[in-house]
């Protein structure tokens, strides 16, 4: 086993931070990261029924049902972020793994399907000195219609 500074460097565990972890990454990098485990998203239905999800390692969003009015993204750092109504919504979770099991949480991609594309909003989750983006910034961008059995549809 190494011992020594290697160490030292090792990431933390993120399930006891509040908001953000801020981790030295490497030499001259600073990296923060919400936390995952207190990060979620919130559905609401037309019939005023609200539903919230679990975390980011275990979203629940298999037992989302249709019928979506509003989709939300509560963040760690207390940021809420509204994706606008669409036909249906398709989330996936942008995640790395270092080889010693650490789980880096870049971003949530949330593909929302309007009448003629597939719109893509992209929550940043992590931010460090190299990267001008911050927690909490969207990206927008748009695609084509493609299918998939994992949309979630709106009301």
């Amino acid at each position: 086993m190494f011992k020594g500074k290697f160490m030292e460097k090792r990431l933390k565990p993120v399930r006891h931070l509040d908001a953000v972890d801020g981790t030295v990454y490497g030499k001259h990098n600073k990296l923060q990261m919400v936390n995952p485990y207190k990060s979620k998203f919130i559905v609401h239905y037309s019939n005023g029924e609200v539903e919230e999800g679990n975390d980011l390692y275990n979203t629940g969003w298999q037992d989302v049902r249709d019928g979506i009015s509003l989709l939300q993204y509560k963040l760690s750092t207390g940021q809420l972020i509204n994706i606008p109504k669409f036909k249906a919504y398709f989330p996936t979770i942008e995640v790395s793994e270092s080889v010693e099991g650490f789980k880096l949480f870049h971003a949530i991609h949330v593909r929302c399907l309007a009448e003629t594309k597939v719109v893509r909003y992209k929550i940043i989750l992590k931010q460090d000195l190299i990267s001008k983006y911050k927690i909490g910034d969207i990206l927008i961008s748009e695609e084509a219609v493609g299918h998939s059995s994992y949309w979630k549809l709106g009301e």
